[in-house]
């Protein structure tokens, strides 16, 4: 345990001091501030008392137990530089080492020596950190077990009950578990954050392999139904190249160089023939003509006039005879004539009638050539069709290929996604175990863990301490605390009430009880423990004379066994009478406070 020991305060410039310093000592046994203020007619109040405590406050924290701003610390009338200098002693495990506190302002700084050694930080924070390590005392621990400012701060009893689990944490040593509390939790916050945020990654990821499976599951069908529609593609592509061989195996083809050689041969003839029948026509017109003349120059002969008609002169019997014989020999003339154009008509018939079957010949050579070139064009088509046909086919072939070689481009995709939904489903998993953990250490270190296990182990000899100094307060209620520091306080009826049921001097006598009690918890189970405690004003607010010695007694018994200073600020002039130590008296004069070092006391 550590041993804090007080020795001197040095005061100048601050609150209502000036600049000539108060400076205190810190003597073992009850002293007593008290003092004059000679700005009112010689009052008691006003005087700078309280400054004492103040000032020892402001020393280990920084500011003042009223929480002034840093402009109304300073003197308001030197408006100087402000300094307050506190020396202690610690000792802990057999060595003792000595401390100076120097706090100002005006500039605002802070010092800390340590066996005269400079050990300030670089800043002021850090500076108040390394001393509130060294003291291990929060500043309501220190309120309530070193500087008791009764009529100015909140008695324990009225306060909140966060306020109240705060202040007996410290009390019994068990912030650690608090400050571990906090850590817990802003660690397990923390925890959960990532939790949440790899929940999310999850599920934004279990969305996108969904997403991924879907998207598979539809090329899939899409890639199923194209393939099913590109194979029925090629099948009908097959049966028409099928149906197109079947074509091309139904087409005769004919010798066309021989057939045209016969056309040609046949042309040839028919041209011939063709000459022959317009021999035979001219022939048949040369013979018709001499027909034609013969048959009128045979009709002039034959006339019975006496005159020649050709020459006419008259005709003898001679030339008639002679006439005769002409017309017969016309006659048998024309008889052979006719009988030529007979022969010739039939020679030219037969011509005609050979020609004509030449022609049909040639119609029918020229048809099956014709027809020939028709399937010879149908056969180029068929196999363009059929070779067209097969490149489609081939094509089909390829897409389906293709297709096939598609189908691994989402699957990778698919496949990564699934291994990082993994990935974060162990991290959620191990987050889960992590946050368990910390569910079970945050019990440990809560209310109803270890802090509920060490007070119930506490709490008799708290109950007892604080049943001892309400006997010895002549209160009129016991009060009890639960592990969870909740009181039940029982009035002398024996009726449960509550704190705010008393009058304002028994609830005095419980606040005093609860604080004795704290401060002897304090020394038996922290470790750290002070040789001086201050009361402002204990005497002087709603006890009554045997109110003043009964806490008289419980102070002057805790000098006996402890060793330690105790000062009581106070107004009135037989608290003077209580003092076993040092009697400090202030003195207030034109606004600043002094101290008297030979006071004299008047009856």
């Amino acid at each position: 345990m550590k041993y804090i020991t007080f020795k001197e305060l040095y005061i100048k410039n601050f609150l209502s001091v000036g600049e000539e310093p108060v400076k205190v000592n810190f003597n073992t046994g009850l002293n007593i501030i008290t003092g004059i203020n000679k700005d009112k007619e010689d009052r008691r109040n006003g005087v700078g008392k309280s400054t004492v405590a103040d000032a020892i406050y402001f020393a280990v924290f920084g500011n003042t137990i009223r929480e002034l701003k840093k402009e109304h610390i300073t003197n308001n009338i030197t408006q100087s530089k402000c300094e307050v200098v506190l020396d202690f002693e610690i000792s802990h495990n057999g060595q003792t080492q000595l401390y100076k506190i120097v706090r100002t302002l005006g500039p605002t700084k802070c010092y800390l020596y340590v066996d005269g050694n400079d050990k300030t930080r670089d800043s002021i924070g850090n500076t108040n950190e390394l001393i509130s390590e060294i003291i291990n005392s929060s500043p309501e621990v220190f309120q309530n077990c070193v500087i008791m400012t009764i009529n100015n701060t909140t008695p324990f009893m009225a306060k909140k009950k966060i306020e109240k689990r705060k202040f007996i944490e410290g009390i019994f040593n068990l912030q650690v578990f608090s400050s571990m509390l906090n850590t817990v939790r802003s660690e397990s916050n923390e925890l959960l954050k990532d939790f949440n945020v790899e929940c999310a990654r999850y599920e934004e990821i279990s969305n996108s392999l969904e997403s991924y499976n879907n998207q598979q599951a539809e090329l899939q069908s899409q890639r199923d139904q194209t393939k099913a529609t590109l194979n029925n593609r090629k099948q009908l592509n097959l049966d028409k190249i099928k149906e197109c061989k079947v074509k091309l195996g139904n087409i005769k083809q004919i010798d066309r160089d021989n057939t045209k050689s016969k056309v040609t041969k046949l042309n040839q003839a028919q041209q011939k023939v063709s000459q022959l029948v317009q021999d035979h026509q001219t022939k048949v017109i040369e013979i018709s003509t001499t027909i034609n003349l013969l048959t009128e120059k045979l009709n002039k002969v034959g006339t019975k006039e006496s005159i020649c008609p050709t020459c006419l002169r008259p005709l003898d019997e001679n030339d008639v005879s002679h006439i005769e014989e002409e017309k017969v020999e016309m006659n048998n003339k024309l008889d052979e004539l006719r009988e030529q154009k007979q022969t010739t008509d039939k020679s030219k018939f037969s011509h005609e009638s050979k020609y004509s079957d030449i022609s049909t010949a040639i119609k029918k050579l020229e048809s099956l050539l014709y027809k020939d070139g028709l399937n010879q064009q149908e056969l180029v088509n068929l196999k363009k069709e059929i070779s067209s046909l097969e490149e489609l086919n081939q094509q089909i072939r390829d897409d389906i290929k293709q297709l096939k070689s598609d189908d691994t481009s989402l699957e990778d995709t698919i496949k990564a996604t699934s291994t990082k939904l993994e990935n974060v489903q162990t991290l959620i998993d191990d987050f889960k175990k992590q946050i368990n953990v910390y569910e079970v250490i945050k019990f440990i270190v809560s209310e109803e863990g270890v802090k509920s296990y060490i007070v119930k182990k506490i709490l008799q000899l708290f109950n007892s301490k604080l049943a001892y100094y309400l006997k010895k307060m002549d209160a009129n209620c016991i009060c009890v605390f639960n592990e969870y520091f909740e009181e039940q306080i029982i009035d002398e009826k024996g009726k449960i009430c509550s704190y705010f049921n008393f009058s304002g001097a028994e609830r005095k006598n419980i606040d005093l009880a609860c604080l004795f009690t704290f401060m002897d918890i304090r020394r038996l189970q922290g470790d750290v423990a002070f040789n001086f405690s201050i009361y402002d004003e204990l005497f002087d607010s709603s006890l009554d004379e045997r109110g003043v010695e009964l806490v008289t007694d419980i102070l002057k018994e805790r000098i006996e066994k402890y060793k330690e200073c105790i000062m009581v600020i106070s107004h009135r002039k037989e608290s003077v009478k209580s003092a076993t130590g040092e009697i400090i008296f202030l003195e207030k004069k034109n606004g600043i406070t002094t101290r008297l070092d030979n006071p004299v006391f008047s009856s």
